[in-house]
């Protein structure tokens, strides 16, 4: 064709006009999803709306509205959802994702493994867990897997992290770093802002003069700070402003009477005279829970990493039976890297007659108003990830908390607890699409909630090939 024709000038300008309208009107929308005929649990309510259609367009809930009214945008890809349930996507707010496994003789190695990591995160992911909190990890590293979850180069939850955990004594390993003062707490909390972390993380080591330093200087730079403490007191903490505490108990002498203080050793195993000890009525206690209260302080008891420590010897654990989906790595350190693995059988049989008292402690900062969430501390032994989520969910149970506020700590509770709760946490419009589809009302049994189809994460939707085989009874 002659370039001098009109004719050929013609549809060369009109090719021209047509690429460059396709590039001012981007790529196509994607095509938006139906959830049709499910229904749909209000998870702050406790309530269930039945046969409703939620739909979602890119990574949003575009609408929620009953089935008989919706009519779907055209193109749209239906699920026919009828005698399923959506709840939003799971917060497991204590999941160390870059620990070091350990060799089989329980050493610790002395780097994470990145494959271990990705497989954690898949069985996350599989498990509905579509937000995870780190509290405490290898800072530069953690926020680089960070980037690839967001950017979709690594498959997993959407993750938040903290960076290295400040401890005040001498003990420096990967993820602790030592602050004996005031301007290290500073200068190592200012390394971590300008990394770009989530939150701070204080240990138990720190003593109260120390975290109000990091509360302060982490607050300044827009950061929470999450607090694994004993040093400092769970009640001085929320008086000094922290934002998180972490596991079932402070561990801390103050809680005891000056009578039973001199006998309490400060170990693992001296868990077991605190709790034996601890008068749950008594004004130190009540006022902690209080305080923690007040001041709005969100707590994850991650009552799994208790129990896998009272019972590690028992084949509950140590032939759990979806031992195999554990990474390998730490599996086979599991043994003798367990904390408690050289306790006696009479130390176990002590450590399991105090379980009920760690229960109702949990029961206690419950029924006071306490904003509890949902951890595990996985991947410590014994604490599968994923699996360890739905099992901590019934150690919830099991201390007398209703399923549906098991199942609101589980989602609203942990996204308040991180400031994300108008982003995720329910099933409303505009929320991110982050869902996940069971099998049966996990408001009439908190079991029901590893009753798992689909897991939606950002709008895409998973069909998990790794799902529950059973719980083990508590």
């Amino acid at each position: 064709m002659n370039p001098r024709n009109p004719f050929f000038c013609l549809v060369f300008i009109v090719l021209l006009l047509g690429q460059a309208s396709a590039a001012r009107q981007g790529p196509p929308p994607p095509t938006a999803i139906v959830l049709q005929h499910v229904s749909v649990i209000d998870v702050e309510q406790g309530t269930l709306l039945p046969d409703m259609s939620v739909e979602l367009n890119g990574d949003r809930i575009r609408s929620v509205v009953p089935s008989a009214t919706h009519k779907p945008a055209q193109g749209a890809r239906i699920l026919d959802l009828t005698g399923r349930y959506l709840v939003p996507g799971f917060v497991e707010m204590h999941a160390h994702l870059l620990s070091h496994p350990w060799d089989a003789d329980g050493n610790l190695l002395p780097r994470f493994d990145r494959d271990s990591t990705l497989q954690m995160l898949r069985l996350l992911l599989a498990h509905g867990i579509t937000t995870v909190r780190d509290p405490g990890s290898e800072t530069e590293a953690a926020v680089t897997l960070r980037s690839l979850l967001a950017k979709g180069k690594a498959t997993g939850p959407a993750l938040l992290t903290a960076g290295r955990i400040l401890n005040a004594s001498s003990f420096n390993p990967e993820p602790f770093a030592v602050v004996k003062d005031e301007a290290a707490v500073r200068d190592e909390i200012r390394w971590q802002a300008a990394a770009g972390v989530d939150f701070i993380k204080v240990y138990s080591s720190m003593p109260p003069e120390l975290v109000r330093v990091a509360v302060e200087e982490a607050h300044a730079h827009g950061l929470r700070v999450i607090g694994h403490l004993q040093r400092t007191t769970w009640t001085r903490a929320a008086e000094l402003g922290i934002d998180a505490v972490t596991h079932a108990a402070s561990w801390s002498p103050e809680y005891l009477s000056e009578a039973d203080r001199p006998g309490y050793d400060q170990t693992l195993f001296g868990r077991v005279y605190w709790l034996e000890h601890l008068d749950l009525k008594s004004p130190a206690v009540t006022s902690m829970a209080d305080a923690l209260a007040r001041h709005r302080v969100s707590l994850d008891s991650t009552l799994i990493a208790s129990h896998t420590k009272f019972w590690g010897n028992d084949p509950r654990y140590t032939k759990h039976p979806q031992l195999g989906l554990a990474p390998e790595m730490f599996a086979r350190g599991w043994p003798k890297g367990s904390f408690t693995a050289s306790w006696t059988d009479e130390q176990y049989r002590q450590a399991q007659a105090q379980w009920p008292k760690a229960l109702a402690l949990t029961k206690l900062f419950f029924d006071r108003g306490v904003l509890l969430t949902v951890g595990t501390d996985t991947p410590t032994p014994w604490i599968i990830p994923g699996v360890s989520f739905h099992e901590e969910l019934r150690l919830l149970a099991d201390a007398g908390i209703p399923a549906r506020d098991v199942l609101r700590m589980a989602t609203a509770n942990g996204a308040r607890a991180l400031g994300r709760e108008k982003e995720i946490g329910a099933v409303k419009p505009g929320m991110r699409a982050d869902l996940v589809v069971l099998r049966a009302n996990p408001l009439a049994d908190i079991g029901n909630a590893r009753k798992i189809e689909l897991v939606i994460q950002r709008g895409a939707v998973h069909q998990p090939r790794v799902l529950e085989s059973g719980s083990q009874s508590h």
